[in-house]
C-alpha cells in the first residue's frame, strides 16, 4: 500500500467517525421527538438511563449521551470534506499501481 493510500485510508476512517457522531445526534433526536413529553423525560434522568442502556445493548447503533446542537456549517464542513475525500480516492484509484495491475496467476 502506498503512502497516499495510508493517507487516504486514515482520512476515510476519521470521515466515518464524523458520520457517527451525526447518526448519534440524529438519533436522540428522533428518540426524543417520538416520546410524549421530551423535556419530562430528559428532566426526570429517565431518557438518560434508557440512553445508557440502550447504548449498551445496541453498541452500534448508540445514542448520543448529551445535546450538541449540530451547526449547518459543520454539516457543511463533512459534506465538504466527504466530496472532497471521495473525488482524490477515486482519482488516486485509478492512477496507483497496485489497483491497476494485472491479477498475479
Amino acid at each position: 500500500m502506498c503512502e497516499t493510500c495510508r493517507d487516504l485510508l486514515n482520512e476515510a476512517l476519521n470521515l466515518a467517525l464524523r458520520s457517527e457522531q451525526f447518526e448519534e445526534q440524529e438519533r436522540r433526536l428522533s428518540t426524543l421527538a417520538a416520546s410524549l413529553d421530551p423535556d419530562a423525560w430528559e428532566e426526570s434522568g429517565q431518557f438518560a438511563r434508557y440512553v445508557d442502556r440502550h447504548n449498551v445493548v445496541y453498541p452500534h447503533a448508540k445514542i448520543a449521551p448529551a445535546s450538541a446542537t449540530m451547526h449547518l456549517w459543520v454539516q457543511d464542513q463533512y459534506d465538504k470534506d466527504l466530496a472532497s475525500w471521495t473525488q482524490r480516492a477515486r482519482a488516486h484509484m485509478m492512477q496507483c499501481r497496485p489497483f491497476n495491475s494485472p491479477p498475479e496467476s
